[in-house]
């Protein structure tokens, strides 16, 4: 079985130590084959927010890792860094690469950044982008479970959540469709959900990680994606999508809802 574990929101600085644990302790005993975090790794992108974030990521023990920048790690008080020098902090932990792609089992995930230094909270697209992403789902293996993660959702899962998306979203929702993709995931709005847009195309929203800047009355929350082997489907092998709720009774996430997607 090939696991995908999708984090996003994880806001170091205003994290919950005994939550980010136990995220922790269900990678490693999930056995995660690919680790997507999709933004605001921090709450207010500092050296020392970033450090404790990559240590966090290194402690879930994945086989690959892909970390995307989301608005809060950009400097928003040291305003200066923001001409030429809004992501040297984040990529001290996370590298110099924006917009990774990484292949780990059954998955081929291509990132796209989102966020500009520009802008405050507010997501963007450019043309350039959005056929870069076309372009390198079209060039991944044919049984590959094709996804393109993000930290702005492109999908809006009501009409008060359509702020959240980026500039160029309805273009890259067509144009990454036609290209093969079938599964996005993105955060920022904090608040988990499953969406399915196109026919054959899924989003899935991350809701908050390990941080207590919870919102809409959901709890901490992160997403799974397996690949498994199953006599039901054809070809063999079924995906799934799983939300895991953080339960403080516990101490330990739960899985709370699963479903089969594609």
């Amino acid at each position: 079985m090939d696991v995908l574990m999708h984090l996003s929101d994880l806001h170091f600085g205003a994290h919950d130590p005994d939550v980010c644990a136990a995220a922790q302790r269900l990678a490693q005993r999930l056995g995660v084959s690919m680790a997507v975090v999709s933004g605001d790794l921090t709450q207010r992108a500092t050296a020392s927010q970033f450090e404790q974030a990559g240590r966090f990521v290194q402690g879930l023990h994945a086989r690959s890792t892909l970390v995307l920048a989301g608005n809060h790690d950009l400097p928003l008080f040291a305003w200066w860094m923001r001409w030429g020098r809004s992501y040297e902090r984040f990529a001290s932990q996370f590298g110099v690469d924006h917009e990774p792609v990484r292949q780990a089992g059954a998955f081929y995930v291509v990132g796209v950044n989102t966020t500009r230094a520009w802008r405050h909270e507010r997501g963007s697209l450019s043309s350039a982008q959005i056929h870069h992403v076309a372009d390198l789902l079209a060039r991944a293996p044919p049984d590959a479970w094709r996804i393109v993660a993000s930290h702005h959702p492109l999908v809006a899962r009501d009409p008060a959540d359509r702020a959240h998306r980026p500039h160029r979203a309805d273009e890259a929702l067509q144009c990454w469709r036609s290209a093969g993709a079938q599964m996005l995931l993105s955060g920022h709005a904090h608040q988990p959900a499953l969406l399915n847009p196109l026919p054959g195309l899924w989003a899935s929203h991350a809701g908050t990680a390990v941080s207590y800047r919870l919102r809409h009355g959901s709890p901490n929350s992160l997403v799974v994606l397996t690949v498994e082997a199953s006599g039901a489907v054809e070809g063999g092998w079924a995906r799934y999508a799983a939300r895991w709720d953080y339960d403080a009774a516990s101490g330990e996430f739960q899985r709370v809802l699963r479903q089969t997607v594609g």
